[in-house]
């Protein structure tokens, strides 16, 4: 099968790939092209990273660059690095034995690139290109599985899940990612080796998550580690069996990729949705997301569950817009995000996209919605009320922030002093 390497692959990669090729092969070496971007380049598809194979050792490869990285180089990999663009260039290897689940107990460096291809997960995953011929090296029924969008694993299925507790993960998000099929006896595989994926990292866990986050339909990775009841390997207490709410999931899918927390929050809501947020942030605390992506999640979820408590067939109610939501937005991503209309619209999954344009228009207005943007502040109300405790300098000024919310015309310093004079009044009496 022909690839036409140049519309696929952009100038600048190539011609890094052309240079680490001809290093290589300059030098007596092979030199392939292989995994993931091979299986990209077949389907037509520009490849995010670029891997290379080859029977030079490690200190060999070394010699033949000027900046390399020992990023794995125990088992064989080295990255080369070329106008700060990362290469992996990992030398033809044989994995001996898994005892532990996750890795090889020990690596013996191959002499042929067929040895290598073997140790690879997926019949997929297992082509080479030689850059220099063209020639495609598909020793395994690769090119036939991706034309059938089919998922099977080299050899036995239980094997290979046993050798490491990840692969049936990313056999999920393969599915998920490229819209295949996992091949029966793969897919029964991942149920049979459940004792090994449950001694993954949580860490590879979720990041293939949020690897399949990026493709084009990550509900499809929720509904397939539902269905195979991945999330209890790691997470016990959970029900038994978990229905994910199709109408959820479907928000997941329109999600922007860069909101990573609101695709956890959608994909944990269309699992959960009764649970509380301290009860999630236990859960993504366990999977080992990050802080942030904790932290992002829990206030859309927040969102997510009191929007379907509050939302009425009355319309819009401006002030909840702008004390329940508009105002935490600000609070929780101004400091990362350049805010705009546009920005607010990446809201419509959680809210609809009546609500989302409504939002939208009312943060175009740039409304005060934080005790920040108020024209009076702490120091005001001491200079002109110095018999006021500061134990009230909180509820006076969140009460005019409410009237502020209410009506934006009031932030004027003048007025906010005067109702700041009726409010301390009123809390005397």
């Amino acid at each position: 099968m022909p690839i036409d390497i140049p519309s696929l692959v952009p100038n600048h990669y190539l011609n890094h790939l052309i240079q680490i090729d001809s290093a290589l092969k300059g030098a007596g070496y092979e030199c392939y092209l292989v995994g993931g971007s091979v299986r990209d380049l077949v389907m037509g598809k520009i490849p995010k990273e670029y891997d290379l194979t080859t029977n030079a050792e490690p200190k060999q490869v070394k010699r033949l660059f000027r900046t390399v990285i020992d990023t794995g180089i125990e088992h064989g990999t080295v990255t080369v690095v070329l106008d700060k663009i990362n290469y992996e260039v990992t030398t033809y290897r044989i994995d001996k034995d898994y005892t532990d689940g996750r890795r090889p107990d020990f690596v013996e460096f191959g002499t042929t690139l067929s040895e290598d291809l073997k140790r690879r997960d997926f019949t997929m995953n297992a082509l080479a290109l030689n850059l220099k011929t063209g020639i495609l090296v598909d020793e395994h029924f690769g090119l036939n599985d991706i034309e059938q969008k089919t998922i099977r694993t080299i050899g036995n299925p239980i094997k290979r899940f046993t050798e490491d507790g990840l692969r049936p993960i990313r056999a999920l998000r393969f599915a998920s990612t490229l819209d295949f099929s996992i091949e029966p006896e793969t897919k029964k595989a991942i149920q049979e080796t459940k004792q090994i994926t449950k001694k993954i990292s949580l860490e590879r866990f979720q990041d293939e998550v949020l690897k399949s986050f990026l493709g084009p339909k990550p509900s499809r990775m929720i509904q397939l580690l539902a269905e195979e009841s991945i999330f209890q390997i790691f997470l016990p207490t959970l029900p038994d069996r978990l229905f994910p709410k199709d109408i959820v999931l479907e928000k997941l899918d329109q999600t922007s990729k860069d909101l990573t927390g609101m695709q956890l929050a959608l994909a944990f809501y269309a699992l959960i949705s009764e649970f509380s947020s301290k009860e999630l942030e236990v859960i993504l605390r366990t999977l080992k997301f990050s802080g942030l992506n904790t932290k992002d999640c829990l206030l859309f979820f927040e969102f997510l569950t009191k929007w379907e408590k509050t939302q009425t067939a009355n319309g819009i109610d401006v002030f909840v817009i702008k004390k329940d939501y508009l105002a935490p937005v600000k609070r929780h991503f101004q400091s990362r995000f350049s805010i705009d209309s546009e920005w607010i619209q990446k809201l419509t999954p959680l809210f609809g996209s009546t609500t989302a344009v409504e939002m939208a228009r009312i943060w175009e207005q740039n409304p005060p919605l934080l005790l920040t943007d108020l024209k009076i502040n702490g120091n005001h109300l001491a200079e002109s009320f110095p018999d006021l405790a500061k134990t009230n300098y909180g509820i006076i000024l969140n009460q005019l922030l409410d009237l502020v919310l209410h009506s934006p015309k009031e932030n004027e310093y003048s007025r906010l002093l005067h109702h700041s004079a009726q409010l301390i009044s009123n809390l005397i009496i």
